[in-house]
């Protein structure tokens, strides 16, 4: 055994001298092995790279503890722990409203039930009453549903600021998990990853959804995918960023 162990070693360290660049920058789950760990002296055991720009070296403050943590932050915003904690609440919050907007929005105009630009027109009339489906909605005039509102969103608030465990106000659990999915602690860790990448994703749909709509007023999503389709080659992102005026 000893005599495997010492020609691994021997191997290990002409290695680590034949090619030290390409062994500096062996990664291993996000950890770059350094020739140290190969028994050739290092000032630096290991390198934290961040994973979202091969080469970029991760924040010290993102260590890849937190969900979805790929080490980006290039302002730098997060340097303040206080901050940080606090933007990783409100981005996950954020997410979570992104997750039902970008179907509140497609489902309808699938449907045939008029996109989601149409659908706040009755706000701008004077006396105008909501609809929801095509359905009048009750007390749906414009002052009531805003104080509706107002009086929803800041118990909601209120009831999230009384809490002082910032994991709890983040996932409060309880009624909000009826399936039970963060009994399982492995689970419960898995699926916190694929709930901040589906929100991220959902962010840049719905960015996408008002860029569009302000390239193109009054269209939804789905009818400026069904234009694109019909003729990539002319309608796509050029009408956006190219003014028509450079255009043969």
């Amino acid at each position: 055994m000893a005599t495997i162990s010492n020609s691994l070693l021997s191997c290990s360290r002409v290695a680590a001298t034949a090619f030290p660049s390409s062994l500096s920058k062996t990664r291993f789950a996000g950890t770059t092995l350094a020739p140290s760990s190969l028994g050739v002296s290092s000032p630096s055991k290991f390198a934290l790279y961040a994973e979202w720009l091969p080469g970029q070296p991760r924040p010290s403050y993102l260590d890849g503890s937190a969900p979805g943590d790929f080490g980006f932050d290039p302002l730098g915003l997060g340097e303040v722990p206080e901050n940080l904690e606090r933007f990783k609440e409100s981005e996950l919050i954020h997410c979570r409203w992104a997750m039902l907007a970008v179907p509140g929005i497609l489902v309808p105009e699938a449907l045939g039930l008029g996109n989601w630009v149409k659908a706040q027109e009755w706000a701008a009339i004077p006396g105008g009453q909501a609809t929801y489906l095509g359905n009048p909605v009750p007390w749906g005039n414009l002052p009531t549903i805003l104080a509706i509102e107002f009086l929803a969103i800041a118990f909601v608030e209120q009831q999230r600021n009384m809490e002082k465990d910032p994991q709890k106000r983040k996932y409060p659990g309880g009624a909000f998990d009826p399936l039970g999915y963060s009994k399982d602690p492995k689970k419960f860790e898995e699926l916190k990853v694929k709930e901040i990448k589906n929100g991220r994703l959902a962010l840049l749909a719905f960015v996408g959804f008002v860029v569009q709509q302000s390239a193109y007023p009054g269209t939804g999503p789905l009818e400026n995918l069904a234009t694109h389709l019909a003729d990539p080659w002319h309608k796509n992102i050029g009408d956006v960023l190219i003014p028509t005026s450079l255009l043969p």
